[in-house]
């Protein structure tokens, strides 16, 4: 039965991550009355501003999400500017540090040969060549509707069109890991390689010459757009931080009945209520123990099931059709492709976890070992964050501000200020083609998908998705006109006269490197060749052990 008397409509938002916080907002003026559960004692998931302290006293540091781009965010940004939060520029730079500093290199021009032997390795100037050509001629998967090749690997596609190990190895497998937080090996040779020369192409990572957009951060720390949320939200919004959601019991297809939905608190007491409509808005790989396993909600005692409306919870699942393991089998199929990967951050000062020049010190600085420690992180992906360049933090008065995630060994405990633990979605082609069924499962049985995980992984794609919800499943109105980023740049670019001639002359090029390691083949030539590039590279070594050269 339904409850006697006019009703406030509710909606549950589970989770509080950019996708939680953009479905809650972007029901602003509805009707419903917003209820966001969350598992932690914060808001924000990735959205975690933290205190350094600092001898010149506290300053807040980004420990999860940090930037955004001007060309790729649009609804965040839209957001962000609708709330008068303020956003500063800031950059963009990725460097890459083999063995403790045995081999480094960054993306900016004075840090390409800041490791002067960098000018005498041959593997450095084939990779230089290799991400010239794959600016160019990855874009051509862009242009491919036969379904085999769409769903071809990165590391398929490498082998096949004959990249070498160091462009595989010191650029794209650690620019991929560092992206999208994954393993170095296996994961990253696995993502999809459509999906990945997409998003490069849209946040502007293949362009050789042309002008990049402008990265931005949010000065103070990314907390700040929160508390504007829960600001402008006030009483129509209601936080249930500490609570984890366990089970959902839903209705049949196409009845206006209620959700029910059961959670229990941090100090263990369980209760349940009944929803107009719930939108799970956390990790891909958390839906299905809540959808998939109603019969958690028939543990739930006499004492503690009390509800608003004073129904008792035994009746609601006697009302609602398929009590107990009610995920259908196509959401099962669908649901069942998304998967997470863990990743540990420290907030700390330790200048060992950066590149040993400085003049390669980056934005982004990606760590790595031929043979890693046993005391490296399982996950794999080593990447430090100079909070010093991405959040205008004057390292002559605060000293070094870093974020490190997966470290090969932590940071000194003396320099530790936080560690903390994330999870991120991980990119195969099941994921992605997961994603394209996604559709099929919205808004059915009065339960939405919303996150990160829905699109490329990042802010916007979590933000938008949760506006997305709010607007099309839920009547909602923003006050800006919603953009989908997916396709920023348009389904693909255009190949103009000019990128046909630089085709030409990587040809040409490509060509010349291919006779050069032909004839290099040859005995009589490799032999003396390659002592003299050994003898040259250990001369060059000894140099830089004494301080001769960087």
């Amino acid at each position: 039965m339904q409850p006697k008397g006019p009703q406030k409509k509710k909606v549950a938002i589970v989770g509080s991550g950019c996708a939680g916080l953009g479905a809650a907002w972007g029901l602003k003026g509805t009707e419903y009355e917003i209820h966001l559960f969350e598992q932690e004692d914060r808001l924000g998931g990735h959205t975690n501003t933290q205190p350094f302290n600092t001898p010149h006293g506290n300053i807040s540091v980004d420990t999860g999400f940090i930037v955004m781009n001007s060309a790729t965010y649009p609804n965040f940004i839209n957001f962000l500017k609708h709330l008068n939060v303020p956003i500063v520029p800031t950059q963009m730079t990725f460097s890459v540090s083999r063995d403790s500093g045995k081999f480094e290199w960054s993306g900016d021009g004075k840090g390409l040969f800041a490791q002067r032997r960098n000018l005498f390795r041959l593997r450095h100037w084939r990779l230089i060549f290799d991400v010239i050509r794959f600016n160019q001629f990855a874009l051509d998967l862009l242009y491919t509707e036969d379904e085999e090749a769409k769903s071809i690997t990165i590391g398929t596609y490498l082998q096949r069109e004959g990249y070498s190990e160091a462009f595989r190895d010191d650029y794209l497998i650690p620019m991929t890991a560092a992206v999208w937080s994954t393993s170095p090996d296996k994961a990253s040779l696995e993502f999809p390689a459509q999906t990945l020369v997409r998003f490069m192409w849209n946040h502007h990572l293949l362009s050789t010459l042309a002008a990049r957009p402008d990265w931005l951060t949010i000065p103070g720390g990314s907390k700040q757009y929160i508390d504007a949320i829960e600001k402008d939200l006030g009483s129509q919004l209601h936080i249930h931080r500490g609570c984890k959601v366990t089970g959902l019991v839903r209705p049949p297809q196409g009845t206006k009945d209620s959700v029910a939905m059961a959670w229990k608190t941090a100090d263990g007491k369980r209760t349940a209520d009944f929803f107009h409509h719930v939108v799970l808005a956390c990790h891909g790989d958390q839906i299905l123990p809540i959808i998939a396993d109603d019969t958690q909600l028939g543990n739930i005692q006499d004492e503690t099931s009390s509800m608003s409306d004073s129904r008792s919870f035994v009746s609601a699942k006697s009302h609602l059709s398929d009590p107990k393991g009610s995920a259908t089998p196509l959401e099962l199929s669908i649901l069942s492709a998304f998967r997470t990967t863990a990743n540990t951050c420290y907030l700390h000062s330790d200048p060992t976890l950066l590149p040993t020049r400085p003049a390669t010190w980056s934005s982004w600085n990606y760590l790595i070992a031929s043979q890693p420690s046993h005391l490296a992180h399982p996950a794999g992906v080593s990447l430090t964050y100079d909070m010093n360049i991405l959040q205008h933090i004057p390292r002559n008065k605060h000293g070094h501000v870093l974020v490190t995630m997966n470290p090969p060994s932590p940071p000194r405990a003396s320099l530790t200020q936080g560690r903390f633990e994330y999870r991120h979605p991980l990119y195969t082609v099941e994921a992605v083609r997961a994603q394209e069924r996604l559709e099929e499962i919205q808004d059915t049985r009065g339960v939405s998908y919303a996150g990160a995980w829905t699109k490329y992984g990042f802010h916007e794609d979590g933000f938008s998705s949760g506006l997305r919800v709010a607007r099309e499943h839920l009547g909602a109105e923003l006050g800006f006109g919603f953009k989908d980023a997916t396709f920023s740049r348009g389904q693909r670019p255009v190949i103009t006269g000019w990128d046909y001639l630089l085709r030409i002359a990587i040809m040409v090029v490509g060509m010349l490197i291919v006779f050069w390691e032909l004839v290099g083949s040859i005995p009589l030539v490799w032999i003396p060749l390659r002592l003299a590039v050994g003898v040259l590279d250990r001369v060059l070594g000894v140099m830089e052990e004494v301080g001769v050269i960087d």
